[in-house]
């Protein structure tokens, strides 16, 4: 599905009035939202309802692990069972880099799956690597993977170096094309699952004696956490001085679904104290979210838009004319959908035999001059055909056709000519009957002589 961005329809709505009811109208959150970028999706309607910068080129951090995830989980066959060996190698890059970690060594052995855990709750840069030398064969292979699977996904500014999210300055992204690829992780049931997950124990093995817990870094999923928000879903955290805090994560409620991509966000208040920004924001936003939007009737498939005249009719002249289908549409509560133009388009005049659903026009559901939708018209009942009314308007048309016009023209002109001619024909032979008469010779008699 196209993706509708209400932003620019709400801007415009919101300029048709005075300041005082654009304040009353106002479709951005009443709190700020102190991260450099976001985006917000609601799932179910695939709305774009907020967005800050969400274009603008940005370090990713560990939201790096995300794609790393996807790649994991889409070429690994069995993620319980898959033993991976960790090489040394991959902790060169990570020696005094201050890296997170979940305490793999190297030459570990462990599952595919304890690695994922520990890649996506604790964040752990080296299951990262040791899964990206397993997968792609090296990580430069990997990383290859993953920005193959950017272009794939649809990420347009997107450049991976890394399978860890270890700053870098070309890697990089955007919290549109993260929201992209947030997206896709979630559709995957391994990756929401274990995204979704606050504590893991990954087992004893050759290099641990006994087993160890591991934590989700997104506290707002830990309930007894001053950040706790229970609509909260499948998460991922990232945090480096150069990206600021970083948070993607989904939320559900109410029947509603929503994605949330913040990048940027500051890691100490103003007075330099330690700052939550990610989990504020992601609060403030879902909070408005759920309260502010709603799935709205737009249009009932009942509504009568309009009528159409009917020639040769054998009964009704005119049809009501009703929308194929409703439509409905993700819409802010405190705007009216009055505000929706419906332009109708339909003929002046149809000819029967018309049935019932047959397409007689459409209509266009347009606001600030973008279309919402268009829907076929479709007529609300049968009408018959006449058919003396039908014949009875070809002899109109035959009387009033130009052809007729010139036939009985040329007719009126030749019975004109002929009769012109039969008088000139009648005149010429009574002039040549009294020229008869006046040239035949006169007979004089003489009296008889006595």
């Amino acid at each position: 599905m196209k993706k509708i961005s209400l932003i620019l329809v709400f801007a415009v709505i919101m300029s048709m009035f005075s300041q005082s009811s654009v304040n009353a109208l106002t479709f951005t959150p009443s709190t700020e939202v102190y991260s450099e970028a976001a985006y917000l999706i609601n799932l179910d309607t695939d709305t774009v309802v907020y967005e800050k910068n969400s274009d603008k080129v940005m370090y990713p951090a560990s939201l790096t692990k995300i794609m790393t995830a996807i790649i994991a989980i889409e070429n690994i066959e069995d993620l319980e069972n898959t033993q991976i060996e960790a090489p040394s190698y991959i902790f060169d890059e990570l020696y005094q880099s201050g890296a997170s970690t979940a305490d793999f060594r190297p030459r570990e052995v462990a599952t595919a799956e304890d690695l994922l855990y520990g890649l996506m709750l604790q964040s752990a840069c080296e299951a990262g690597s040791i899964l990206a030398d397993y997968v792609g064969g090296s990580v430069e292979g990997f990383v290859e993977m993953m920005n193959n699977k950017a272009v794939e996904i649809g990420c347009e500014n997107t450049h991976f170096v890394n399978a860890h999210g270890l700053h870098h300055p070309d890697q990089y992204t955007t919290a549109k094309d993260m929201a992209k690829i947030m997206e896709y992780a979630v559709s995957l049931p391994e990756f929401k699952e274990i995204a979704s997950t606050y504590s893991y124990e990954i087992p004893a093995n050759n290099k641990h004696t006994e087993p160890r817990n591991i934590y989700h870094t997104n506290k707002m999923i830990l309930r007894t956490s001053d950040y706790y928000y229970e609509p909260i879903g499948p998460s991922k955290t990232g945090t480096t001085y150069e990206a600021g805090r970083c948070l993607a994560s989904t939320a559900s409620f109410g029947g509603y679904n929503y994605l949330l991509v913040t990048l940027g966000g500051p890691m100490k208040d103003e007075e330099g104290n330690n700052f939550q920004s990610a989990f504020l924001d992601a609060k403030s936003l879902y909070e408005w979210a759920f309260a502010y939007f709603r799935e709205t009737t737009i249009l009932s498939v009942t509504e009568e838009l309009g009528e159409v005249s009917v020639k040769y009719s054998a009964g009704a002249d005119h049809i009501l004319v009703h929308p194929e289908h409703g439509f409905e549409m993700f819409w802010p509560t405190s705007i009216e959908t009055t505000v929706i133009e419906k332009k109708v388009n339909l003929p002046k005049e149809i000819e029967a035999p018309v049935k019932a659903g047959d397409k007689i026009g459409t209509l266009e559901l347009r606001c600030s001059g973008e279309t919402l939708a268009e829907i076929n018209l479709l007529a609300s009942q049968s009408v018959e055909k006449s058919a003396l009314a039908y014949n009875l308007d070809l002899v109109k048309k035959f009387f009033g056709s130009i052809w007729f016009k010139v036939t009985l023209g040329v007719v009126l002109f030749f019975v004109a000519g002929y009769i012109a001619l039969v008088i000139i024909a009648n005149k010429r032979k009574k002039k040549r009957r009294r020229m008869n008469r006046n040239a035949r010779p006169v007979n004089k008699q003489r009296p008889p002589r006595r």
